[in-house]
């Protein structure tokens, strides 16, 4: 007997981004949808509404305006409604008005646009969900035309905050370096938008950028295609889709335009690493040429089009998206009592990170830990950060985030990960500080106070990864991760005498040690009641996804380096190594850290003058693990001193994940063996290991499934369960 279908009433005006998800899920032969279309944002036929509203299982308001606000007054009680609330409904207050309490779910395309109208509307987070735009990735995968390269598209130039300035900027700039450059602009002519060409702020704009285009040599680079339904057949002209928008919910068009294999140039702003993550982003039209210049130059071109397409089809294929609006409409018809997992569980570990959590390079490690423990212990991450204005000039913390830390909450991560920062200072007018212990001088005492609130009754150990975090805890218990050599400077290996008093004694305190290296154990293990070595790891899930076998292309080969690049990087052995191979791009991810005056500086002066090297900047980990897979050979090039000698670098577990070729200088703690990895010491060597990894052999497919292989045996769910079972014989 063939089931029910579930009936849904979809309400709203404009239904053009509904109706291709409601015919795709029509074809999935499970539901039955009747359209209550009005006519504005508060204009409809109500007898109409209530007929259909009285006919439905589920209620889809597509659009939080006044179709929603009637919705919500006027459904069944037990009847569910779906609210999808898009971008323009912020600008309006309508949101205000719906009572979300009888909303069971609302749908954002975008985390951003969830965030700011959880704050402004005050809608509960425990309702929303997001769920972005869908791509028929077959649609748009067709092939390139010749000199598709050298043709950027953008699709839709209304209103001004698309930025077609940015766009023009860019092509310009480009067409200084190779005059085959051109700029081709789809959509609706600005001027026939009768409610935009009335803002005189708008027409003023586009008429400025009509006349720059006339009145230089971009009147022969730029085209305007007309706009129609004809945009997977335009897409095989381009080769690069520009997104310079100051603001966008989720833009389509990237998708589009990745899913078709052209690569997208998207301007840095909110919300955007988030739903295209892995991509990077530019900040400046001179940005962006510098990325499409180097890129139509270079090998890892191709390997960048096929992972652009796979996050595309990953993310929002049509059928993932599809069963993600299944999973909401059954859910809503056929909803079960969730078994809560309570916060509270018996046991608490309170991790002291020495960085934001976003950035925090254990992060991937302690995430998997608390995998391993989910269902024995909770997990609180204390941030830094001790004033509330700090925090906030900083830009570490959302708004929202800001009002929680004042409050004393913590900030749920994961089903067993939370965090919050310890305030032992006031606050300011704006951002008050409300929480009991706000402005006690002793972190650990604010701390004690949140246990009290949040982990009542609770066992706590402590995770700590320097002396002074260990020795402010007094008689607390605490596991102390040994990672790297405190006690000696990393640039030059001199000691720090401050951190070798005190490390022994944080070792002593410590209810047990795990030191990431051998020679790291052998140093310390002494001082340490209970030690044992668990090697650093790598969360293969995050590189495999970027994995790719696309041979290079006849183009320049590229060497990579993804981490900080500070005192510890040896940038007189890079420095010469680039030099001395012009016929190889250098591209070097990774945050900046010397200080004025420090000597160093002339050599990453002079690198960036160079035409075969390139400084990004740090990236986020979906772009950096993007990055590497995409490269030719992977760089390790750190100074050699004793405290070098001890690291067993995260990045060798991560290069190898991606199989392919890595150099490396000399290091005690690896125990890695040629030619998985190659080291090299002066820059003579350097120059010929990279030369062997470009060489054929070096990409065979039997090595790249040995270093794969290899790493695959050092991944972060196989190493936390060794430290899970520390924990669980020291509680």
């Amino acid at each position: 007997m063939n089931q029910r279908k579930i009936k849904v009433c979809v309400s709203g005006h404009d239904l053009k981004f509904w109706m291709p998800l409601q015919r795709e899920l029509e074809n999935t032969g499970r539901y039955e949808f009747k359209l209550d279309e009005w006519s504005g944002h508060n204009q409809h036929d109500e007898t109409a509404t209530r007929e259909a509203i009285a006919w439905a299982d589920v209620i889809v308001a597509e659009w939080a305006l006044g179709n929603a606000v009637y919705c919500a007054r006027h459904k069944r009680a037990g009847q569910k409604l779906i609210v999808r609330l898009h971008q323009q409904e912020r600008r309006t207050d309508y949101p205000n008005e719906i009572d979300f309490s009888k909303v069971d779910t609302v749908v954002f395309v975008g985390a951003h646009i969830l965030d700011e109208c959880v704050v402004r509307f005050g809608i509960p987070r425990s309702i929303c969900e997001v769920v972005g735009n869908y791509v028929d990735i077959d649609k748009y995968g067709q092939p390139k035309m010749g000199g598709s390269e050298f043709n950027l598209g953008m699709i839709g130039t209304a209103p001004m905050m698309k930025r077609l300035d940015l766009a023009l900027d860019t092509v310009e700039l480009l067409t200084r370096k190779d005059d085959r450059y051109m700029l081709r602009v789809k959509g609706e002519n600005p001027a026939a938008m009768g409610w935009l060409w009335a803002r005189a702020s708008e027409r003023t704009y586009y008429e400025e950028q009509y006349r720059r285009i006339n009145s230089s040599s971009l009147r022969y680079k730029v085209v305007f295609d007309p706009q129609g339904r004809d945009v997977e057949h335009w897409l095989k002209m381009v080769g690069f889709l520009l997104s310079p928008s100051d603001f966008e919910s989720f833009h389509m068009a990237v998708a589009e335009g990745g899913a078709s294999g052209a690569i997208p140039v998207v301007w840095n702003r909110e919300g955007v690493a988030e739903i295209y993550p892995g991509l990077g982003t530019v900040g400046s039209p001179r940005e962006a040429a510098d990325m499409i210049d180097f890129l139509n130059r270079s090998a890892s071109a191709p390997r960048f089009r096929e992972q652009v397409k796979e996050i595309i089809r990953a993310r929002y294929d049509k059928k993932i998206i599809v069963e993600k609006w299944e999973a909401l409409l059954d859910a809503a018809t056929t909803r079960v009592p969730a078994i809560a997992h309570g916060r509270r569980r018996r046991r608490l570990v309170v991790v002291w990170a020495i960085d934001n959590w976003s950035t925090f390079h254990r992060r991937e490690m302690l995430v998997a830990l608390a995998k391993n423990l989910r269902d024995e212990a909770d997990f609180l991450i204390i941030e830094p950060g001790s004033h509330l204005q700090a925090i906030a000039q900083a830009g570490w913390a959302t708004p929202e985030e800001l009002r929680k830390i004042g409050r004393g909450e913590l900030e749920a991560t994961s089903e067993n990960i939370h965090r919050v920062r310890l305030l032992t200072g006031g606050g300011t007018p704006d951002l008050p500080v409300v929480h009991p212990q706000g402005g006690s001088a002793d972190p650990v005492q604010v701390l004690d106070t949140l246990l009290e609130v949040h982990f009542p009754q609770t066992q706590v150990m402590h995770w700590v990864y320097k002396p002074d975090q260990a020795l402010r805890l007094g008689a607390r218990k605490y596991i102390y991760e040994v990672y790297d050599d405190y006690t000696m400077d990393f640039g030059t290996g001199e000691i720090h005498p401050d951190v070798v008093a005190a490390e022994p004694k944080a070792l002593a305190n410590a209810v047990h040690a795990f030191f990431t290296s051998q020679p790291l154990y052998d140093r310390k293990a002494g001082s340490a009641k209970s030690a044992s070595v668990i090697g650093n790891g790598v969360c293969m899930d995050l590189f495999a996804r970027y994995g790719t076998r696309i041979p290079a292309a006849r183009k320049r080969p590229v060497a990579g380096y993804l981490g900080n690049l500070s005192t510890f990087f040896d940038w007189e052995l890079m420095k010469e190594v680039c030099i001395r191979m012009p016929e190889v791009d250098f591209v070097f991810h990774g945050q900046i850290e010397l200080k004025t005056g420090d000597a160093r500086l002339e050599c990453f002066n002079a690198m960036t003058s160079m035409p075969n090297v390139r400084f990004t900047g740090r990236v986020s980990r979906d772009v950096g693990a993007a990055a590497v897979n995409r490269y030719d050979v992977l760089l390790i090039p750190f100074v050699v001193n004793e405290a070098i000698h001890a690291v067993n670098p995260l990045k060798l577990w991560e290069y190898l994940a991606t199989g392919k070729p890595v150099v490396s200088t000399p290091m005690d703690a690896v125990r890695v063996e040629d030619p998985l990895l190659i080291v090299a010491t002066d820059s003579n060597e350097w120059v010929v290991a990279i030369n062997r990894c470009l060489s054929g052999d070096a990409g065979e497919d039997w090595l790249v499934d040995s270093r794969i292989e290899l790493a695959d045996r050092f991944t972060w769910e196989h190493l936390t369960a060794m430290h899970a079972e520390v924990l669980r014989a020291h509680w």
